[in-house]
Parts: C-alpha cells; sequence; structure tokens
C-alpha cells in the first residue's frame, strides 16, 4: 500500500517547493519555482494524453 502514494507524495513535495519558491525571491528562485512546477503539469498531460480514446 505505500508503493501506491509514492508518485503522488512526491509531485506534492515538488509541487510545495515550487511555491515556496515563488515566494522567496527572483532570479535562481524563479527558475526553480518554474521547474519544480511543471513537473506535475507535465506529469498529469502525460497521464491524460495516455487514456485520450483513440
Amino acid at each position: 500500500m505505500t508503493g501506491v502514494w509514492r508518485i503522488p507524495a512526491a509531485l506534492a513535495v515538488l509541487s510545495v517547493i515550487g511555491l515556496a519558491a515563488a515566494i522567496l525571491g527572483d532570479g535562481v528562485w524563479d527558475w526553480l519555482c518554474w521547474a519544480t512546477l511543471s513537473v506535475p503539469l507535465a506529469v498529469c498531460a502525460a497521464k491524460l494524453w495516455r487514456q485520450w480514446p483513440s
């Protein structure tokens, strides 16, 4: 059962890191924010793309 929660937990941690980076500053923080917040978005897009009916 613990294996089921690894990916959602990792995506949640990335989201929190990205949101914190957005609040903390500019420059490198902006790049960190974009990078960490784009990963959950890409995972969701890939999952939806695979489930889309042909």
